[in-house]
Order: structure tokens, then C-alpha cells, then sequence
């Protein structure tokens, strides 16, 4: 059995910073609804993390609450976009350009062809 607020459960948003309702009552219930169902993709999730990160900003929410929220919530998306990263193998390709080019510099700077 997983973990977590039931499905639909929607109490988060009645208290707090969360009153200010970040995300629509229907907006909530497709989340929820998309997530217990695995039906949510990397990149929507990705999505919806930019979308709750944006309307932090715009929420007008006391400074210390935005804070806070807006900090998990770029560090969720910055774990998101290493995951998808990692399976789209950017992160091999990022390492082997960085390795290319620093045998480019070397062999430029030994007067080599490597």
C-alpha cells in the first residue's frame, strides 16, 4: 500500500500558504488522480513542478512560506531534470564532449593531432 494523502485528498490547501490554492481544486484532483493511476510521464511532471514554481512567485504568499516551497520545489526539479537527463543518456553525451574537447585543447596546445 503506498504511502501519502489518499487519493483526491486536497486538506494540504486549506491551511497556510497552500490556502492561497496554488493549484486549482480540479487541477488537484487530475494531479492526484494522474499520479495514483501512473499515469504521470517524467516530463509532465516536470511541467507541473515549473508550473507550482512559477505560481509561487506570482502567489504574493509571505516570504518566508515561498521560500521554503520554492526551495523543495527546485530541488525536486532539479533531481527531475538529472533523472531525465540520465535516461535520455545526456549525461553521457554531456561527458564525452567535455572529454573531447579537453583532448582538443591538449593536442592544440601540445601541437599534436590526437
Amino acid at each position: 500500500m503506498g504511502s501519502g494523502a489518499p487519493q483526491a485528498n486536497v486538506s494540504a490547501k486549506t491551511h497556510g500558504f497552500y490556502a492561497r490554492s496554488l493549484f486549482s481544486e480540479q487541477e488537484l484532483l487530475d494531479i492526484s488522480r494522474m499520479a495514483a493511476q501512473g499515469e504521470f510521464s517524467l516530463d509532465e511532471e516536470i511541467a507541473t513542478v515549473k508550473v507550482l514554481l512559477k505560481r509561487v512567485l506570482e502567489s504574493g504568499a509571505e516570504f518566508g512560506s515561498a521560500v521554503q516551497v520554492y526551495t523543495q520545489g527546485a530541488r525536486d526539479l532539479a533531481y527531475l531534470l538529472r533523472a531525465k537527463r540520465a535516461i535520455t543518456g545526456g549525461a553521457a553525451e554531456g561527458l564525452a564532449s567535455a572529454f573531447a574537447q579537453a583532448l582538443d585543447e591538449i593536442s592544440t596546445e601540445m601541437g599534436i593531432d590526437l
